[in-house]
């Protein structure tokens, strides 16, 4: 597994958890103001009064549909000025006589009742399972980075490229694995097995494509597309050579 697999699972995990979680939270306040504003607007139908009393706060609190609010949720007489605290329902008017009287209801519920009271179970599951996978792939890529720092038998070396033949894996200098597409593995085994790395095009096709005529252009474009591979990886190089042979050879500083 390359790191960056490690990476594009556990954010593909992590940000669906945190965008769904943030938008359940935001709906459930919503849905909380939404409450109380009802529930305040059937309170001042019912009772029309000019102040709150122990009767008005249970009528209002037997409107609300939110159980939660139930026990802490107030009402407060207040100015037509908008409230300093945000998290409260909308500014209700009535007409005592002659007087108007402003109202509004406050849920009085912190942000961790409100996070309780919405739905966080799918944001916890893919969070959980993010929270795993990044422990998985942690100790993974530790196990891996240290199995490539051990001594390894039987490792041909060309330059700053490295082969294993006991895992049948490619390193750099740093001990990071080099790696290739199927057909480009199979064609850098038989260059580094080849007496001085060297072999013809015969050769190649012969071994690669057994069952085609001419892989000739087939050959060229796969020798085209491991050389960036391998120029990003290590002082190695595959360079043609006349009496159509193609070489593995360290380039010169």
């Amino acid at each position: 597994m390359k790191p960056i697999t490690a990476i594009v699972v556990f954010f593909s995990l992590m940000l669906p958890s945190l965008v769904l979680g943030f938008g359940n939270y935001a709906t459930t306040k919503e849905n909380i103001i939404a409450d109380v504003n009802q529930a305040l607007a059937q309170t001042i139908l019912d009772k029309n009064a000019d102040h709150i009393t122990v009767d008005t706060l249970r009528v209002f609190r037997s409107k609300l549909k939110i159980d939660e609010l139930r026990e802490t949720s107030y009402l407060s007489i207040c100015t037509e000025a908008p409230s300093n605290v945000t998290f409260c329902s909308d500014t209700m008017s009535y007409k005592v006589g002659d007087e108007r009287l402003y109202i509004r209801a406050y849920p009085n519920c912190s942000k961790a009742a409100i996070f309780g009271m919405s739905e966080q179970k799918i944001p916890s599951i893919l969070f959980l399972l993010s929270l795993i996978w990044g422990a998985f792939s942690l100790m993974y890529l530790r196990t891996k980075s240290l199995d490539c720092y051990s001594v390894e038998p039987e490792t041909i070396t060309v330059g700053t490229l490295h082969f294993s033949k006991s895992s049948n894996r490619f390193w750099d200098e740093k001990r990071q694995e080099i790696y290739f597409t199927p057909m480009q593995h199979r064609l850098m085994q038989m260059f580094i097995a080849a007496d001085g790395h060297r072999l013809s095009v015969e050769e190649i096709c012969h071994t690669l494509w057994p069952g085609k005529e001419d892989a000739r252009d087939t050959l060229y474009t796969l020798v085209r597309r491991i050389k960036p591979v391998l120029g990003k990886a290590c002082n190695v190089k595959i360079e043609a050579e006349k009496g159509h042979f193609y070489v593995l050879k360290t380039e010169k500083s």
